[in-house]
């Protein structure tokens, strides 16, 4: 019986020199401890545009200025090609919108190559304005001057056909001084200096 108590009593003081250390018993405090496994900051990132590792050329009109188109440079996941510029066109980024860029480029728009290099039959679901045409013609001339045909005949110049309305836009390079887009209605062509006559709308 002493013998028993004597164990209990040891075990009492051993207690009691623990807490008065300052360290709490085992089993207290298993809450507070973090699981193992990754933390939040070794988690992957999902890249930025800004870290995609391609980029293509759009011919794009700003909302700002109201006047001729600019051609931006946008970052991209995939490597693009000629027959994905429709689509990148139809849409705008966070960062475009909020440097006030617009389009006029529908989305769902599908190309098919015709007879010649660098001409195609444009099928749209709503009839193309003479501004979204304008935004095709000069983003593919910029990509053949970016991309060149290895045959050296074959000029950097893109030719467009729209079947449902049949505007064709013959093989225009992509003209100086492009037409404001808040003149409406049809779109007037430049002078040579890009200079409009605010009456007529005509150069």
């Amino acid at each position: 019986m002493g013998r028993r108590w004597a164990i209990a009593a040891g075990a009492a003081v051993a207690v009691l020199a623990v807490g008065g250390c300052g360290v709490q018993p085992t089993g207290v405090n298993v809450a507070r401890v973090e699981p193992f496994g990754a933390s939040p900051s070794s988690s992957p990132e999902t890249a930025s545009p800004s870290q995609y590792p391609y980029t293509v050329s759009l011919f794009m009109f700003s909302t700002i200025n109201k006047g001729p188109g600019t051609m931006i440079s946008r970052s991209v996941p995939n490597a693009p090609g000629p027959m994905s510029l429709p689509d990148e066109l139809a849409t705008l980024s966070a960062d475009e919108q909020a440097d006030q860029y617009t389009t006029y480029v529908p989305p769902g728009i599908t190309l098919k190559p015709a007879d010649l290099a660098h001409e195609y039959y444009v099928f749209s679901p709503t009839p193309l304005g003479p501004l979204a045409l304008q935004q095709l013609t000069c983003t593919f001339d910029q990509w053949w001057i970016q991309h060149p045909d290895p045959n050296p005949q074959i000029r950097a110049t893109t030719r467009l056909i729209e079947r449902s309305t049949g505007a064709d836009t013959l093989w225009q390079d992509c003209p100086e001084g492009v037409v404001p887009p808040n003149l409406g209605g049809a779109a007037a062509k430049p002078t040579a200096a890009g200079v409009l006559d605010k009456s007529t709308g005509q150069g």
